[in-house]
């Protein structure tokens, strides 16, 4: 048994290879809160207070294959809204909104560097 406790999710790394193309993205498409641009990353906030995640964009020469790894999920108040707010801003919709049995409304959009990106709202 391990002798320490995970208390919560603190920062997702994503590689980029253009940063201004995944800034633009992340930023002006996702509307997430710009935190830092630096040496080559980028921060941003998703949510608040105790429940804040850092998203954190890296740029790397070369990413990783966009269909292996970790997928984000964003859970978001209304699917719809958000991709039709997504595909006028130019993001790529690789799923439109669909209803899962499992109990959420589910769309899947895709990054500058094709990585896949879940956007959910819960169904009551």
């Amino acid at each position: 048994m391990a002798d320490f406790e995970i208390k919560r999710l603190h920062t997702i790394v994503v590689p980029v290879k253009d940063l201004e193309r995944s800034i633009s993205f992340y930023k002006d498409v996702l509307n997430l809160t710009e935190e830092f641009v630096e040496n080559g990353m980028a921060s941003y906030s998703v949510g608040s207070g105790e429940k804040k995640i850092t998203l954190l964009l890296h740029i790397i020469d070369q990413p990783e294959p966009v269909e292996k790894g970790i997928v984000i999920e964003f859970e978001v108040d209304d699917v719809n809204k958000t991709v039709t707010s997504i595909r006028e801003a130019g993001g790529q919709i690789i799923q439109e909104p669909v209803e899962r049995e499992w109990g959420v409304k589910e769309a899947v959009i895709a990054d500058p560097d094709g990585y896949n990106i879940w956007m959910v709202e819960p169904l009551s």
